[in-house]
Parts: C-alpha cells; sequence; structure tokens
C-alpha cells in the first residue's frame, strides 16, 4: 500500500470514529444546551477537533470504541496485509516439514486431506497465504478513493487560498482608525482583557459587519459609518468582542477545524459541525465579554447585538478565516436568548465541569483498548458459524490463511508482524497451530502464528524466511520449532553434545538470543539460523539459513516489528492466491472470485466432506502436480478414519483439465447429464505412481465445468457422481 493509500485509510477510519463522536455531541447539544455552560459546550467542540486532526490515539479500557463495533478493521488497513498459502511438492508432502523435527510430522495427518497422491495445503511450517477474495478489489476502490481523496483536498485547499488572495486584495484600501473615541475605547478594552499586542482597527466599505482578521497580525475591521451610528457603550462592546475573539485564539482554532474540513471533505457531518461549532463559539465569545463587563451590561449588550444584525449583519464570507460580531438572524436570535439567560460566573470553569472534559476526553479520543477486545481472542472459539463448516478437516488446533486480515478474522493472541523484508521476498502463508501432548488436549503446549516468506517462488533457488509468535507453557526451543535448533535435546544430555548454539545478542535495540543450528541438513548448505526474543508476553522468532539474507537485513527486519493496523511497507494482502473456505465469508469471496454459484454437498454416499479450497489461476501458494490456468473450487471427500477413500471435485468456468491428455474409458448419462470416465495413463495430472490409475468423470452442467477424481473406490462411483449432479447451487 502507498503512503497515500495508508494515509486515506486512517483518515477514513478516523472520519467514522469521528461520526460517531459528533452524533453524539449534536445530540448533547440539542438536549442539553440549555442546561451546559457556553464555554463548556465549546471545549467539547475542542475535543472533536482532535479526534479529526489527529487519527492515531492511544489505547483505553474505558473508550467509547470498546462498546461499538470497530470502523474498518484494516483491512483497507489493514491492503497492507498479503500473504501467500502452502507450498507443497508433487506428492502432498511439505518439504519443510521433511527437513524439521519429527514431531511436526506426526502433527501432518490431523491437518491435511489425506488425498493419497494429491498435493495438499499441509501445515506448520509452511502456513497458507491465500488472500481475501475480495482484497483485490478493495485494493482497487480504495487506490481510486485516495486519489479522489487528494483531488478534494487539494482543490479544497486552493479554493481557500484563492479567497484568502481575493479578500486581502479587497480590504487593502481599509482605512486606519485614527478617531480618538474609537483608540481610546480600543485601548481600554485590551485592558481589561490584559492584551499587550499592538492591534490596530480599520474602516473599510467591503465589509458590512466587524470582524477580527489575521493571525500573526490581528486586525479589527469596522464596516464604514458605524463609528458614526454607534455611541461610545456599543463601540465598546463591538471592540471587546472582537478582542475576546482574539484572547481566545478563535482565529488558530478555526483554521484547525478548517484544516479539518480539507482532510474530511467528504464527511457531510463535519461541515454541518462546522457551522454548530462556529454557532457555539460566538455565544462563548459573548459569555466572556459579558463576564469581562459584568453582568448589567447583558441587556445593551443584547442592544448593540440587535442593531447590527439589522443594519449591518452578514454571513461570513466562505474559505475566509474571520470572527464577525454580527450573524444570520437565526443564530442572532439563539444569542440573544443566551444573552439575556446570562448570569455572573457563567464562563468560568467549576471543579466539576473541569472533571467531566477530562471524563469525557478519555472516552472519546482514544480507541478500544486490545485488552478490552481482542485480547479475548485469547479464549474465544473460532469466529466460524456452526451451521456451515466448509473445512471440518481442520480444527481450532490447525488453520492457514492466504492473508494476515483474513488471520486476524480467527481468535488469537495480538502479535506483532514485520514491516520490512529483504528484497525478492514476498508473504507466502500464515498458519495458527497448537502444540499439543496428545489429541484430545484441550490446553495447548504451545500456541503458534507463522508468517511465512518466500523468495523465487517456485524455482530451484527458492528461499524462505519464517516468522512465529508464541504463547503458552512450553516455548518453541523445547518443541523443536526453530530452524536453529531443530534437535533441540529437552532435558540437556550431559553425554551428548548439543546440535545447537546459542548465545545471547542484540540486534539493533532488541536483545533476544541467537541459535545457530550445528548439524547441517544434507540438503540446504546454509545454516540454519533462529534468532528468538520476548515483547509484550509474546515470543517472536525469526528462521532463516544463512545465505537467504543478511545481516543488515536481519537488523532491520527485527527493528520493523508492528502491529498489523501499523504496517505500510510490506503487503499482506495475499492477491490472487489460493485460500481455504471456512465460512460464509470465504464461501462469498470465492463465489464472487467464480462468478457463479458453486455446489458444495455435505456428504456423498459414504463419505464425508474434507474441505474446500479456492484455487487461483497462477497463485503462488501451492504446488500442485498441475499447475491450474483458471479458477476453479476445489472439494474434498473421504472415508471413514480407516478407510483410504477419498474424492475430490472441481467445479470451474473453463475446463480445468485438458482430455485430449487423457484416455477415454466409458460414457454414461445420468438425470440428462452426459458424463465422460478418463484415465491419466500418462500421469499428466494427480497421480505420479505408476501403478495407480485415478478414474476422472467430467461433465458440463448449467455452463459449469465438473471434475470428479477417485481414490481407492472398491465399486463404480455412480452413486456419488449422481449426488454431485442433483446437489443445489448455494
Amino acid at each position: 500500500m502507498t503512503y497515500l493509500e495508508t494515509t486515506f485509510s486512517i483518515l477514513f477510519n478516523a472520519s467514522v470514529a469521528s461520526t460517531v463522536i459528533l452524533l453524539l455531541l449534536l445530540l448533547i447539544r440539542k438536549l442539553c444546551q440549555k442546561h451546559l455552560k457556553p464555554r463548556i459546550v465549546h471545549i467539547l467542540w475542542f475535543l472533536v477537533l482532535i479526534k479529526l486532526l489527529v487519527p492515531i490515539a492511544p489505547q483505553s479500557p474505558v473508550s467509547l470504541f470498546n462498546v461499538l463495533p470497530q470502523t474498518f478493521p484494516m483491512e483497507w488497513d489493514s491492503g497492507q496485509k498479503s500473504k501467500q498459502p502452502i507450498h507443497l511438492s508433487e506428492n502432498g508432502s511439505n518439504p519443510e516439514i521433511q527437513s524439521n523435527d519429527a514431531d511436526v510430522q506426526k502433527k501432518l495427518p490431523e491437518f491435511t486431506l489425506n488425498l493419497a497422491d494429491e498435493p495438499v495445503p499441509s501445515v506448520v511450517s509452511r502456513s497458507s497465504q491465500d488472500h481475501s477474495p475480495v482484497n483485490k478489489d478493495r485494493q482497487t476502490w480504495l487506490s481510486i478513493g485516495s486519489l479522489v481523496w487528494l483531488i478534494g483536498f487539494l482543490g479544497l485547499g486552493g479554493y481557500y487560498l484563492f479567497c484568502a488572495l481575493i479578500f486581502r486584495n479587497r480590504i487593502g484600501d481599509s482605512i486606519k482608525i485614527e478617531d480618538a473615541e474609537v483608540l481610546t475605547a480600543l485601548e481600554a478594552c485590551k485592558r481589561k482583557l490584559n492584551i499587550k499586542k499592538r492591534i490596530y482597527a480599520y474602516e473599510t466599505s467591503y465589509l458590512r459587519s466587524p470582524c477580527l482578521y489575521g493571525l500573526w497580525k490581528p486586525r479589527i475591521y469596522l464596516p464604514e459609518d458605524i463609528c458614526t451610528i454607534a455611541d461610545p457603550s456599543q463601540l465598546t462592546h463591538i471592540l471587546m468582542h472582537e478582542l475576546v475573539h482574539y484572547k481566545r485564539k478563535d482565529l488558530w482554532f478555526n483554521s484547525l477545524w478548517a484544516l479539518s474540513v480539507g482532510m474530511h471533505w467528504y464527511n457531510p457531518l463535519v461541515w454541518l459541525s462546522v457551522r454548530k461549532m462556529k454557532a457555539d463559539q460566538e455565544v462563548a465569545c459573548d459569555a466572556k465579554v459579558l463576564e469581562t463587563l459584568g453582568e448589567r451590561e447583558a441587556l445593551p449588550y443584547g442592544k448593540t447585538l440587535l442593531l447590527l444584525s439589522r443594519s449591518f449583519s452578514q454571513q461570513p464570507r466562505p474559505g475566509i478565516n474571520l470572527s464577525h460580531f454580527g450573524d444570520s438572524k437565526y443564530e442572532a436570535k439563539w444569542r440573544m436568548m443566551m444573552i439575556t439567560k446570562f448570569k455572573e460566573g457563567s464562563y468560568k470553569l467549576s471543579a466539576a465541569a473541569i472533571l467531566l472534559v477530562i471524563v469525557l476526553g478519555a472516552i472519546l479520543l482514544t480507541n478500544a483498548s486490545d485488552a478490552g477486545k481482542d485480547t479475548g481472542l485469547d479464549m474465544a472459539e473460532p469466529s466460524v458459524n456452526p451451521g456451515l463448516n466448509l473445512y471440518p478437516a481442520y480444527n481450532d488446533r490447525f488453520r492457514w490463511f492466504h492473508s494476515l486480515d483474513r488471520a486476524l478474522d480467527f481468535p488469537k493472541y495480538n502479535y506483532k508482524v514485520p514491516d520490512y523484508l529483504p528484497e525478492g521476498y514476498h508473504l507466502d502463508a500464515i498458519s495458527y497451530y497448537k502444540n499439543v501432548t496428545n489429541i484430545n488436549d484441550t490446553d495447548p503446549i504451545l500456541d503458534v502464528a507463522s508468517v511465512t516468506f518466500v523468495s523465487n517462488f517456485g524455482q530451484k533457488n527458492e528461499q524462505t524466511i519464517e516468522v512465529k509468535a508464541s504463547k503458552g507453557k512450553g516455548n518453541l526451543l523445547e518443541e523443536g520449532e526453530l530452524r536453529g535448533a531443530p534437535y533441540a535435546q529437552i532435558p540437556p544430555n550431559p553425554n551428548k553434545p548439543l546440535e545447537y548454539r546459542q548465545e545471547a545478542v542484540t540486534i539493533g535495540n532488541v536483545k533476544g538470543t541467537l541459535f545457530t543450528e550445528m548439524r547441517r541438513d544434507k540438503k540446504k548448505p546454509e545454516t540454519g539460523k533462529s534468532f528468538y526474543w520476548q515483547d509484550d508476553n509474546v515470543w517472536y522468532a525469526i528462521d532463516y539459513y544463512s545465505g537467504y539474507m543478511s545481516q543488515e537485513d536481519l537488523t532491520k527486519m527485527v527493528q520493523s516489528f508492528v502491529k498489523p493496523k501499523e504496517v505500510q511497507h510490506v503487503r499482506y494482502d495475499g492477491a490472487g492466491n489460493s485460500f481455504p473456505l471456512y465460512d460464509e465469508r470465504d464461501l462469498l469471496a470465492a463465489k464472487n472470485i467464480l462468478g457463479f454459484k458453486v455446489k458444495i454437498p455435505q456428504e456423498l454416499p459414504g463419505l464425508n466432506l474434507s474441505g474446500s479450497v479456492l484455487l487461483r489461476a497462477g497463485d503462488q501458494n501451492t504446488r500442485y502436480g498441475f499447475r491450474q490456468t483458471t479458477d476453479a473450487l476445489w472439494t474434498t471427500y473421504r472415508g471413514p478414519d480407516d478407510s483410504s477413500t477419498n474424492v475430490s471435485l472441481y467445479q470451474s468456468k473453463e475446463p480445468l483439465f485438458d482430455v485430449s491428455q487423457l484416455s477415454l474409458t466409458r460414457t454414461l448419462e445420468m438425470d440428462g447429464i452426459a458424463i465422460s470416465a478418463y484415465e491419466d495413463k500418462n500421469h499428466v495430472y494427480l497421480s505420479s505412481d505408476e501403478n495407480i490409475q485415478l478414474p476422472y468423470y467430467v461433465w458440463k452442467q448449467n455452463d459449469i465445468y465438473y471434475t470428479a477424481v477417485f481414490w481407492g473406490m472398491d465399486k463404480l462411483p455412480e452413486d456419488s457422481l449422481k449426488a454431485m449432479i442433483s446437489a443445489p447451487v448455494q
């Protein structure tokens, strides 16, 4: 994701969050404004401004957003995530698992589809890097939205600048007021407000309402003839009002609001809020004036406002940062009502009011805490609809994902990911798995999140870097999960030397332990290494081989770990890669990619659903015996646990298998559908065992191509084929 897209994503989330606060404040303003002091209302607007201008906020357990749905889980962000699933050899095994600890291989049957020679996503070292199927479209819309936002931001900024230049040009011929009466009143007002800065008053024919203008060189501009119409008392009211705007820094405050409007120009609620804020600003300014002059001046001050609203008032010019004394008739009426209710001390803040502001700031300006939301994932069950389990072969002990945003949808403790990768690497896979003593254990020894990155995918010089995050009563060393110490001795055997070396090191600013494998893998001329450290109660490891990255790259990678929502430089979206279907969300994404409704029978005669995977054409996260040239849904079924019977059902818009390379054995018809049976005598596709001839059944139904491949069937599979043909689409 580019910096522009990241900026827009963050601002958009802040805008949505601010909308919640704006609605709340507008409701409070509507219901309670008569009971709230004007200054309190204006301070509440300041809290909203902070939220609009500072999109990144600290987390708090008392945040309002702990009880509200999160805006966008940064999957807009989130565009910052990219994953690619599993790499398998042609016989369905995982070469990295083969070179690792035997205990890891023991887990494999529990998590693979076990389809004889059919390649299957395997587990532990190589998680899946699938991409959330709709991420590609999201990324496109995010790019378009970012450009539209930038054009709007620059356009609005240009408009403000143009208006400011025109305004400065038109007031350039204003006449500095030298009238003794005006100057005396101005100085008297400055003394009462304890203003030391030199501020001049000017007379102009361009304006029809008194105003203050200028951030660094503030000047008071009075309409022509106002000095002759207004008496000394009214003149004092006018000058005092404008000086109070200066004293309260309202012009600076308004400038920040103008910036917030530019940043969130697409949010109509922000524009509305600016209007309401300026009305409240004038009321607060009136209260400060009367607090300074005394309650006895309330009625004369109201008459001055009435005079100006009738004779000189005008709407503020758009795009100009002014503080007008007079406003629209509606606002003038509202201000008159507040002036008549003014009481001595109404501008001052009580201890209770200050406490209210502090509490509201803690509630409104902070983000939902991990402790309040995400950390609860540690104890939660997977977020899968129990009514639609599309991958029963996988369970809570292991899951693989093609993208980080999809992985984060499933319960897991909070962990960080690298925001830097050596050149040429990209996300390969993400997997969650639990190490247990036996299959029935509910309390795992170790809970692991594994993120794998790959370079030169599918080539002979393919290289991988694996990042692991873990929690639990065990550790990665004891479980043999470190590439630098794959043959850990737990407990150490004094009669046998260790097959790894460990040393305390500091890489960048991170203290940890570097493990170096002493027993070379014959297939890997490089030396296995692991840097292992702890951060916020989570243990991290970077597993790599010595030739896969330099010390400089390792340092940059270690220092780059951030929360997933803060990633800016590494893609974790896994665009274009295959992914498993766990629930309705994956099913909907698969149908959007395929462009048709799919068939996923929950069972076939004597066979149970094992799992479904969307195969993407040209993906970089699977290694099957053949490379599919079109997107397809692959659904697998298997017999009882002691059976070797397995069935694969493929469905796609275009033929997935080239039947000209297969041998036709027979044809049959079921429910009006013609089916052709083939054998792969030359082992072009799924089986490399010369003693195995897998039957392929191919048919076309409602313009969709289906292929069913059977393993270990003792009888003709007509019943299963009939169930597939008659199965409804979903």
